[in-house]
């Protein structure tokens, strides 16, 4: 890490405050400079009558002297919006916008809108707008999941901000209507009665400088890099799609001297042609940049894992920390949601502690659990290498158990989630509440054992009586879990906005397997081994091993399906857990080796493993693994089906064999997707975060370097190593942009869902537009970066 950002650590007293954004390498500080070669006027306040604006809804939109638009509103409504659940579940008090139309106008010479705009806030930190477009043209804006024509803006409060937005891949030749205008999601502590926003432009422009938003082929002379670095002893390359020269060179960052040479090399596969550097021989470390011609990267790092991950680290923690809830955040909001409640038998608690869900501050107790795992698997990688982040990650982990144990009722039942999207007064009793879940559910409970297991083992020598103490709570958990599973086996499902509602009979197992394992391993009970052995038995019934044939001859097996009937194979799309099945594998090999058993559960590792080196050649010359294989009849499964794919009708299973056909086609059976069969929620960070994590587990258990690789690239690929060049990771590397935070501002190490797709198509879709689900930061992304770098961690300590 450099003097600086070890500075910014300090100031913000090792996190307590949050980190100090870095904009000056953001997507949008760099949009300022772009030469602007036409333009054309939507509103002017300096040209009087052309405010031919109106309002929705009850809110005022009056023309002050000066010509300028003013949208004004109260910040609290008494009701909620028509047509919004009784209960307030995921409800705001609705919007307030200010809408122009237009008659199918054609901005299709046009490559960017900017606005001017001030919002007068009263006590708002981070105030927040939506610019949303209508286009009747060829292709329908907003689609029929209301993702696309929508963008989020963070604002600076009580000044004039001017915000561009590239609109090169919007489809917008016939544009009806363009709305303005932002969410009322009610009364933080400081928050005043009214809402007032200010527009005294709006206009479209055709920059020289826009940006790429769909395909794998970088734009001309970008050259494609990792941001935060390469091993020392790894693959190092980066790539364009055309270059000035036939050589590169890397040099020194400090002093500009050639330290490495080599002749730029060509790649050609499906996904198109690209200009190959390769400077894996230089294994000197230090801080280098790439040139090629008179065209340079920016500086990069090349040496151990700490040297590369360890201030992305220190951010993703403080993005963590910015998303504490019941507690107060400096800048971002106070001690909030005390009232929002879990209701259980004769006894109410308060649902609020761990840490928000997403940028819409819901909650979610798996999701809060996770993140929990993650920080104390952290903690025990750098215990010994830097004393400062060991005690604020475990700090961190601490905060993320109370809310595991304190929505814990005692009996089996548990407060599990509570969809919220507003700010609450904290007054338990009035409209604006809102009453968390509560379930006794097999699945939770059998996770949430085995993170009580495994924390209990990582507080011994800091706080025994807590340590001690999670032991008898994870073999109670356990032990709910297991008479819930034997009264309702796998069918035991909650409402679909749990997180855990996806879950696949295999794996369940395998989590019920790692959590067996996991007890075991601090009781020695040998009943816990033998339940272990038994789940573990079901995953690899789940397992292909034989293999299936595809049209080159090749096999490829390792991959697992959903139930021993392998007829749907396991997928994820949104949220995912497939780590979870090497945890289990690892964990009962490693604590049982000798068992008669032990050799074929290495071997499903092993097998496993392999499935991830195949899947991996699938995107090169990215890191990005590929999403899987898939049946061509698995939409059939209309059970398994609607399990895994949320807000859909009869459109996404008719759109299935489409998806597939713009794969990759293996056999007359099977296809491979480099992104996920998805429709409504979209994003793949946390699947090849998940995946990665895969890898990084087996690899570290297998000591296979390439696997290891695997997961390193998947980080890569969120710093910078993918089509746009762009790190996904706020304040980390460059060219990273505003992500959807909706209700927090942005906030540094925040990661997004990720990168989507347009349509049924199967390349990387990533415009400048800020929306639910691909942009909105996600903790559980941040949790699981945590965890693949403590893997990564473990050669270099």
């Amino acid at each position: 890490m450099n003097t600086k950002f070890k500075e910014a650590i300090k100031q913000s007293g090792y996190i307590h405050r949050p980190l100090v954004l870095d904009e000056e390498f953001s997507l949008e500080y760099e949009q300022k400079n772009n030469t602007v070669l036409e333009e054309k006027y939507l509103f002017d306040s300096r040209h009087p009558g052309n405010a031919d604006w109106i309002n929705t809804g009850i809110w005022d939109l009056l023309t002050l002297p000066n010509q300028e638009l003013q949208l004004s509103s109260p910040s609290l409504m008494p009701d909620w919006p028509e047509g919004a659940p009784e209960d307030g579940d995921y409800v705001n008090f609705g919007t307030a916008s200010m809408v122009k139309t237009f008659d199918r106008e054609n901005w299709e010479d046009f490559n960017r809108i900017t606005l001017e705009v001030y919002p007068n806030f009263s006590g708002v930190p981070n105030p927040y707008i939506m610019l949303r477009f209508k286009n009747e043209g060829i292709i329908p804006v907003p689609d029929i999941y209301h993702r696309e024509g929508y963008h989020g803006i963070n604002l600076n409060n009580h000044e004039w901000n001017t915000v561009h937005l590239e609109i090169e891949g919007l489809p917008r030749d016939a544009i009806t209507e363009l709305s303005i205008g932002y969410y009322l999601v009610g009364k933080e502590r400081t928050t005043g009665d009214e809402l007032e926003l200010r527009l005294r432009k709006v206009k479209l422009e055709r920059v020289v400088e826009f940006e790429i938003s769909k395909g794998w082929i970088p734009k001309p002379n970008d050259i494609i890099f990792s941001h935060s670095g390469y091993n020392l002893s790894g693959i190092k390359t980066a790539f364009a799609s055309q270059l000035p020269a036939q050589r590169f060179e890397v040099k020194h960052a400090e002093t500009n001297k050639m330290a490495y040479s080599g002749n730029i090399d060509i790649m050609e596969t499906d996904l198109g042609k690209f200009y190959i550097m390769d400077f894996s021989e230089l294994s000197q470390e230090g801080s280098y940049y790439l040139q090629v011609g008179a065209l340079t990267s920016e500086p990069f790092t090349i040496g151990n894992s700490v040297d590369i991950w360890h201030a992305s680290v220190w951010k993703a923690l403080n993005f963590i920390f910015c998303e504490r809830c019941g507690y107060p955040v400096p800048g971002i909001h106070g001690s909030c949601h005390a009232d929002i409640i879990a209701s259980h038998e004769d006894t109410i608690l308060s649902f609020n502690g761990g840490w928000h869900d997403a940028g819409d501050v819901s909650q979610q107790l798996i999701q809060t659990a996770e993140v929990t795992l993650s920080l104390f698997e952290m903690a025990e990688k750098v215990e010994l290498l830097d004393e400062d982040l060991y005690l604020r990650l475990l700090e961190e982990g601490e905060w993320g158990l109370d809310f595991i144990l304190k929505t814990r009722f005692g009996d089996g039942y548990r407060a599990t989630s509570a969809g919220i999207t507003r700010w609450t007064d904290g007054r338990i009793g009035n409209m604006d509440d809102a009453e968390a879940r509560v379930h006794n559910q097999a699945y939770e409970n059998f996770y949430c054992a085995g993170i009580e297991a495994y924390i209990s083992s990582q507080l011994i020598t800091t706080n025994d009586a807590l340590s001690n103490r999670l032991v008898q709570i994870a073999k109670e958990d356990f032990q709910f879990a297991i008479a819930e599973f034997e009264q309702h086996g796998f069918d035991q499902k909650p409402i679909f906005w749990e997180h855990t509602y996806q879950t696949s009979e295999s794996l369940y197992m395998a989590t019920a397997s790692w959590a067996a394992s996991m007890l075991y391993r601090i009781t020695k009970d040998e009943w816990y081994a033998l339940k272990a052995a038994e789940f573990i038995a079901y995953v690899q019934d789940c397992q292909e091993l034989e293999g299936i044939i595809l049209d080159n001859s090749s096999t490829l097996s390792g991959f697992f399906y959903r139930d021993p009937n392998k007829q749907v194979l396991q997928h994820f799309n949104h949220q995912a857990r497939e780590h979870l099945y090497m945890h289990a594998l690892i964990a009962i090999h490693e604590t049982q080796n000798n068992h008669p058993q032990a050799e074929g559960w290495l071997q499903s590792i092993q097998a496993y493993g392999q499935y991830l080196k195949d899947l991996s050649t699938y995107t090169l010359p990215y890191p990005m693994i590929s999403s899987g294989v898939y049946h061509i009849k698995e939409h059939l499964d209309e059970k398994s089906f609607h399990y895994q794919h949320l807000l859909t009708d009869h459109r996404a299973q008719e759109d299935y064999q489409d998806q597939l056909k713009h794969g990759v086609k293996l056999n007359d059976s099977y296809y491979l997707r480099k992104f996920p069969v998805w429709f409504s929620f979209r994003g793949n960070n946390a699947v090849i975060l998940s995946t990665g994590k895969a890898a990084s587990l087996a690899g570290a258990y297998l000591k296979d370097r390439t696997l290891k690789e695997i997961a390193e690239g998947q980080l890569q690929w969120i710093v910078g190593k993918n089509p746009f060049g762009q790190s996904l990771m706020y304040g980390e590397g460059y060219r990273y942009a505003q992500q959807y935070s909706v209700m927090s501002g942005e906030m540094t190490g925040e990661i997004p869902v990720g990168i989507q797709t347009f349509g049924n198509e199967d390349e990387p879709y990533w415009p400048q537009f800020n929306n639910a689900t691909y942009k909105e930061v996600w903790t559980g992304n941040a949790g699981k970066w945590l965890s693949i770098i403590a893997d990564l961690y473990v050669k270099d300590i």
